[in-house]
């Protein structure tokens, strides 16, 4: 009787055991978790294939991969939920955009692409391993990404063309003519420059493709992008750029900066340098609203102000100012130029007194005559300055 129980008892043991270690390896097995994938950007991700030459454990290697897909997967999950979202509202915006204008509705046709293989996680066992299956499915979910990657910025791209082309029929062919200004609806324009800036968002994640592979990215709680940061392969940061957003949400700047030293600031809405040069440009009647166009501020390696773009959002040229120096630093020609054609309408030629240290400016019109001219003991406040005639 005593012996049966033992048996029983041992028999139970041995069942028991096995059972723990099946749920054990079990768990191990589905578990995505890898050492090797902590925080890594999609950039990283997608050249998984460098991490992996280097891990030598064959299981390790292999649930690496199995987490790398996991991870891709997730990214291609979120791309299609947050930037369908966005096409979504972008059509409809578009068609309103349209019958305010009075516009026949433009027909988009894109095709997303499409894959026999759907993502279905297996647990990591010797026959997977065999046969390669986890890496295959790593390099299967990279391509698809890609692709989708590809496809969505194709679309954005289409979009925002689209949208600035509706937008510069009704303000832009003659800021002149106040009576192209079709529709005053504040809430409309504001919704329209919120697009903009959802357009403008996604956008700067397109730049730069041939970068991304050493490119971090920081975002804060309401997914504005904060700051892009460009590395080495020693980590060593030698290009970044850092956004600034108003009050309402929108971008306000982008300022780049190279091995440290500000390269360029792009400036969204009025600002300083446009107000003056709208202001002496077009007629008093023209004002443009405050965030359609955008300015572009140049800077030499000694961080002074080289040239300044002013431009719509959509990228075309509106006019310029471009700044010239001579070997000792001294402004001697600053030159306004307007529309996509670089017309000269403004320009002033300085030369520099050494006896007292004063300036002379002469002022030209866009014929070339002479319109003003003075005499002063600094350029700083020079600049942009419409004097009193």
């Amino acid at each position: 009787m005593k012996t049966t129980i033992i048996k029983h008892i041992i028999i139970f043991t041995i069942i028991s055991f096995s059972f723990a270690i099946e749920f054990s390896t079990q768990k191990l097995e589905m578990s995505f978790d890898s050492p090797y994938n902590q925080n890594l950007s999609v950039a990283e991700l997608l050249d998984f294939d460098a991490v992996g030459f280097e891990i030598d454990d064959v299981w390790e290697r292999n649930q690496f991969y199995r987490s790398i897909s996991h991870s891709i997967f997730e990214e291609i999950s979120d791309i299609e939920f947050r930037l369908g979202m966005m096409e979504l509202r972008l059509r409809r915006f578009i068609y309103v955009y349209e019958e305010k204008l009075g516009k026949d509705h433009f027909q988009f046709h894109s095709i997303p692409p499409e894959f026999h293989y759907r993502y279905r996680p297996l647990p990591l066992d010797q026959p997977g391993i065999d046969n390669d299956l986890f890496y295959k499915e790593a390099v299967t979910l990279k391509s698809q990404y890609i692709q989708r990657y590809k496809f969505y910025k194709s679309s954005i791209e289409q979009y925002k063309n689209y949208l600035f082309t509706l937008r510069e029929v009704h303000f832009y062919n003659n800021p002149h003519v106040g009576e192209l200004v079709i529709f005053h609806d504040d809430e409309f324009e504001e919704l329209f420059y919120t697009n903009v800036q959802a357009l403008l968002r996604e956008k700067l994640i397109f730049q730069d493709d041939k970068s991304l592979e050493f490119m971090k990215v920081f975002r804060n709680s309401d997914n504005k992008v904060l700051s892009m940061n460009w590395f080495t392969n020693s980590d060593s940061l030698i290009r970044s750029r850092d956004f600034e957003y108003f009050n309402n949400g929108l971008l306000a700047s982008v300022r780049e900066r190279v091995e440290g030293r500000v390269v360029q600031e792009t400036l969204y809405g009025q600002n300083e340098h446009s107000r003056k040069f709208y202001g002496f440009i077009f007629s008093a009647g023209f004002l443009p609203s405050h965030y359609d166009h955008m300015t572009e501020v140049n800077f030499n390696p000694e961080s002074i102000i080289e040239s300044i773009n002013f431009l719509t959002l959509n990228g075309n040229k509106i006019g310029s100012i471009e700044y010239f120096f001579d070997g000792k630093g001294h402004l001697i020609n600053e030159v306004w130029r307007k529309g996509s054609m670089d017309s000269i309408v403004r320009e002033f030629v300085c030369s520099y007194e050494e006896g007292d240290g004063s300036y002379r400016i002469v002022e030209k019109d866009k014929f070339g005559r002479i319109v003003f001219q003075d005499i002063v003991s600094s350029l700083t406040d020079e600049k942009f300055k419409e004097e009193a005639r």
